[in-house]
C-alpha cells in the first residue's frame, strides 16, 4: 500500500526511472525555501558553482527541513520502505540568460558509491522549471539497467562520453517540468540532464539524495543524517540534526561538508561500487 504516492508514480518509476510531478510543498512554502537558498548563494558570492553548495542539510536548519519534509519522506519510503537516510542535498540553480551553467548527460550510479536498488533522488522545485529555464530532460530508455556507462568495473574510470547529447530521436527525450512546490524522483540508471537558462527567470531546485541503512557506502563511513526509521547496520556516520549556530560559522563548516563530498564523488568515480 501507498502511503503517498499515487500508483502512476510507482508504475513510471519501476519503468522509467522517475515519477513526476509530486506536489510536496505550497507555493508560499517553496517561496520560503527558495529566498534561503538565495540568500545562501550571495553569503558565497552570488552566482556559486553548484559543487559549493551541498550538503546543506548538515548545517542549517531550514535544509534541514526541507529534506527531512514528512511530504517527502512520505514519498520516498513507498519506493525504499520505512528506514531512510539523507547522504547529500545539492543546489542547483540557473540565473537568467546565463548560458554558462547547464548539467552534461550523465547517470547518477557512478557518482553516488551506493547500493543503486536503495538509492533515491529527490528533485524539488523551488520555482517553476521548464524548457525555457534549463528544466530537467530524461531519455526514455527500455533497458536503462543494462544500458553501458552508469557503472564500470572496479577500477576503471567511467567513460564521460555522456555528457554530450545522446544519439537518440527526440521524441525519445522528455522534459521534466515542474511547478513551484513540486518534485520529481529518480533512479540512479536514468540518463538525464539539463540546459541552460534561456529565460528570464531564475531555476531553482533543491536535491535531496536518499539511500537506506542496509545500504553499504563503496568507500568509508560517510556522513548521514537518519531522516526516519532505525539504523541497526551502522555504514554510515550519523549525525545531528543542526542546531541554530552563528551563520558565519555554519557557512564555514558548509564549504568543508561540500569539499569532503567533492572529494568523496571523485572517488567514487576513480572506483565505483560494484
Amino acid at each position: 500500500m501507498s502511503k503517498f504516492l499515487k500508483s502512476a508514480h510507482r508504475h513510471s518509476f519501476r519503468d522509467q526511472g522517475i515519477a513526476f510531478p509530486i506536489r510536496v510543498l505550497s507555493v508560499a512554502e517553496a517561496e520560503q525555501y527558495r529566498r534561503e537558498c538565495d540568500a545562501l548563494e550571495a553569503q558565497l558570492g552570488g552566482r556559486p558553482r553548484t559543487i559549493e553548495v551541498r550538503q546543506m542539510h548538515l548545517h542549517f536548519r531550514w535544509a534541514y527541513g526541507l529534506a527531512t519534509l514528512p511530504s517527502v519522506l512520505d514519498a520516498v519510503e513507498d519506493l525504499l520502505g520505512p528506514d531512510l537516510l539523507v547522504s547529500a542535498t545539492e543546489l542547483f540553480a540557473k540565473h537568467p540568460h546565463d548560458a554558462a551553467i547547464s548539467i552534461g548527460w550523465h547517470r547518477d550510479g557512478p557518482y553516488m558509491g551506493l547500493d543503486p536498488d536503495r538509492t533515491v533522488t529527490a528533485w524539488i522545485a523551488l520555482t517553476d522549471s521548464n524548457r525555457e529555464n534549463g528544466c530537467m530532460r530524461f531519455v526514455r530508455e527500455a533497458n536503462r539497467r543494462a544500458a553501458p556507462g552508469w557503472k564500470t568495473r572496479r577500477g576503471e574510470a567511467p567513460s564521460h562520453s555522456e555528457n554530450r547529447l545522446p544519439a537518440v530521436a527526440e521524441d525519445q527525450m522528455a522534459d521534466v517540468p515542474l511547478h513551484a512546490g513540486e518534485m520529481s524522483l529518480h533512479d540512479v540508471y536514468i540518463l538525464h540532464g539539463s540546459g541552460a537558462n534561456q529565460g528570464t527567470n531564475k531555476r531553482v531546485g533543491f536535491a535531496i539524495r536518499f539511500t537506506t541503512p542496509e545500504c553499504r557506502p563503496a568507500h568509508g563511513r560517510p556522513p548521514a543524517i537518519l531522516a526516519r526509521g532505525d539504523d541497526h547496520y551502522g555504514h554510515f556516520e550519523l549525525l545531528a540534526a543542526p542546531g541554530g549556530e552563528d551563520d558565519g560559522r555554519a557557512l564555514d563548516k558548509m564549504r568543508q561538508s561540500a569539499r569532503r563530498h567533492l572529494e568523496a564523488t571523485l572517488q567514487n568515480l576513480k572506483q565505483p561500487a560494484r
